[in-house]
């Protein structure tokens, strides 16, 4: 096992065939523990759930002590099975067990309910981590002291920081600068040196008027330090408006070689308009390809992990990569009229970087040299996989011959193959299906096509799916019909949930109700009557699938076990239907937060003021303070919710 866990990095390459011949020695201590939770956490759905069924196994085998196991399990153990193995009389024997685990969200939220309920209570007793995520409001009576060591377990916990809501971070930020005694400094209307340099990685996520008088010269002086910090989408443009004025680096078009290799990574806070503004002769392979590196090194720390996706605006930071690789293409177009990428090129930029026309051009060997490359683009559109699979086509024909690795190595390109290559093509490896299983550049006939070559060269019918075959298909699962969906085993698909939770299903709204349909038979979960928010929080994205009068009869409880990915997923019209103004007003602040622009546009008035006052945790003011960080649409119906926001203020002074 300690050899496993240093194998880490390379598990999502190993075969279900692999981990199952693994030889499993006694499984005792935490150390164990702790390895098998961050593999756990950290791997694909699909390999979740193939560890878990082995780790099952050998404690199963190998351990009479079942307190070791729910160390080592509880927190991914799928609820259906817990249910059975868990009785009263080992609750209580393991309570100080219990006792230890983390909390879940909605448990946070009963004691915040509780803390509202007694203002008397004196909150410098409970724990730094605790009171970090307590709401605004409360966070507002907290003493110095307590503020200060929010602060120390910030330092400490810096990603734990990340995953709480933009508004939140941007309230503890405020409340550093009087902490740390640099109010002074504010109300002399500038932030010096000291003062940047007490609040360290807080800084951008102060409010925009307060990052407005940061001290320029000061600034400067540590972008080295900047270049690591976590800078939110929201602040890009302020930070960008920093390092472009004139008392800094001053405009982009006219930055050197110097100011570029200065920013290094910042350089990607600026627009896509204002990058394509730095000269050409700046933008050298060299220089673009140290800057990229800066980025991907930040991107692999754990700041960086939990930055990009917590904080960052994905599709955004994409643009602001495209730009900056078109300036090298661009600089070498002057050269050559049409320049064809070689392999160094692709891996010196990414592979996306060049047009569909430019990589079906490239020498076959070249491109056969840098075939894993581009299959892990995932950013490549639809045209650049078509051009690329026509071109390597021939060379990987026939496809009924295509080995495990071959297939793995064509990555994203898979999904250019026809539906009767896809049908021939041999799938089955559980390794392979699981990787396909996690792409989201399906089509649905292609989604079909791979779901039935699977099916008839394993010989199984939908009903023998089992957890871990089910956890593997992934997207995939939306090549079923909505026949075979019905006759889905509700058993393992129940088991299976917990792996599931996390996906955005590309199925139909048809599909999806067939699915939590299984999942509300006696065999799974039972009535969605009975749920507690404790199943719908293991279906996670799954619950989005819920017919819309089941969604409507939803009571406070059910509603606060949807995870916020769920809340995202479903229909906006659906959402304006089937979720009341007093549903809305029970979500909590992670679930107001995540829901669309295009949600947002179908909502009525009410149902916008219920869902703004849970955003803010029902502090009406707080969405005035600062910089606005909901969906610019939001914009069009201000005025009603200030007036909704007026009338509410005023009958709760009446």
């Amino acid at each position: 096992m300690d050899t496993l866990c240093r194998l880490k990095p390379l598990l999502p390459g190993l075969s279900p065939a692999v981990l199952r011949g693994i030889h499993w020695s006694e499984i005792s201590g935490t150390t164990h523990c702790q390895c098998w939770s961050t593999l756990l956490s950290d791997l694909k759905p699909a390999h979740r759930a193939m560890l878990h069924r082995a780790l099952q196994e050998a404690l199963a085998s190998n351990s009479r002590n079942f307190t070791v196991q729910l160390q080592c399990l509880l927190p991914f153990v799928p609820l259906r099975e817990l249910i059975e193995v868990l009785d009263r009389e080992t609750f209580l024997r393991d309570m100080s067990l219990y006792r230890d685990l983390p909390w879940s969200p909605q448990q946070r939220k009963c004691v915040v309910e509780e803390l509202r309920q007694r203002p008397e209570e004196d909150l410098d007793g409970i724990s730094p981590w605790f009171a970090a995520e307590l709401p605004v409001s409360l966070i507002e009576s907290l003493s110095n002291t307590s503020l200060t060591a929010i602060r120390a377990h910030i330092q400490q916990h810096f990603v734990d920081f990340l995953k709480l809501p933009r508004h939140k971070q941007m309230a503890l930020a405020e409340k550093a600068i009087t902490v740390l005694g640099t109010s002074q400094g504010l109300a002399e209307g500038e932030l010096r040196g000291a003062s940047v340099d007490l609040l360290g990685p807080l800084l951008p996520f102060l409010d925009r008027d307060t990052l407005g008088l940061v001290d320029r010269g000061a600034l400067g002086l540590r972008l080295d330090e900047l270049r690591g910090y976590c800078l939110p989408w929201d602040t890009l443009k302020d930070m960008a408006a920093l390092l472009t004025g004139r008392d800094l680096l001053g405009e982009a078009s006219a930055w050197t070689v110097g100011d570029v290799e200065l920013v290094g990574r910042l350089l990607f806070t600026l627009s896509p308009k204002q990058i394509n503004s730095i000269p050409l002769v700046v933008l050298s392979a060299d220089t673009v390809e140290e800057v990229l590196a800066g980025q991907w090194r930040w991107e692999n720390s754990d700041v960086g992990q939990a930055c990009v996706s917590q904080c960052v605006d994905q599709q955004g930071q994409r643009e602001r990569i495209h730009s900056l690789i078109r300036g090298v293409v661009r600089a070498q177009s002057r050269r050559r009229k049409v320049p064809v990428p070689s392999c160094g090129d692709i891996r010196g930029t990414f592979p996306s970087a060049w047009t569909a026309n430019q990589l079906s051009r490239m020498a076959g060997e070249e491109l056969r040299q840098c075939v894993e490359v581009i299959g892990q683009d995932a950013s490549l559109s639809h045209e650049q996989r078509r051009a690329l699979w026509v071109k390597l086509r021939q060379a990987y024909s026939p496809v009924r011959g295509l080995r495990p690795e071959q297939v793995l190595g064509l990555g994203c390109l898979v999904t250019e193959l026809g539906e009767r290559e896809l049908q021939d093509t041999n799938l089955t490896d559980l390794g392979v299906l699981a990787y396909l299983g996690a792409l989201t550049d399906w089509s649905p006939k292609k989604m079909r096509a791979a779901v039935v070559g699977v099916m008839r060269k394993r010989k199984l019918k939908v009903e023998q799916l089992g957890t871990v075959e089910v956890a593997s298909l992934g997207h995939l699962l939306c090549g079923l019909t909505l026949s075979e969906i019905s006759r889905l085993d509700p058993y393992n698909l129940s088991m299976a949930a917990l792996f599931l939770r996390e996906l955005a299903l590309p199925c139909s709204e048809q599909q999806m109700e067939a699915l939590t349909a299984r999942l509300s038979s006696p065999q799974a979960f039972g009535p969605v009557s009975t749920w507690g928010p404790e199943v719908f929080t293991e279906i996670g994205t799954l619950a989005a699938g819920l017919e819309d009068m089941v969604l409507s009869a939803l009571v406070q409880e059910q509603v606060e076990g949807l995870i916020p990915e769920a809340i995202a997923l479903i229909p906006p019209t659906k959402m304006a239907v089937v979720f009341s103004a007093v549903q809305l007003s029970w979500l909590n602040v992670e679930q107001a937060w995540m829901v669309t622009e295009k949600q947002w546009a179908e909502l009525n008035s009410g149902q916008r003021h219920a869902l703004g006052l849970a955003q803010y945790e029902g502090d009406v003011l707080l969405e005035h303070r600062g910089r606005n960080v909901a969906p610019a649409t939001r914009s069009a119906d201000s005025l009603t919710v200030c007036l909704l926001s007026l009338c509410c203020m005023l009958w709760q002074l009446s």
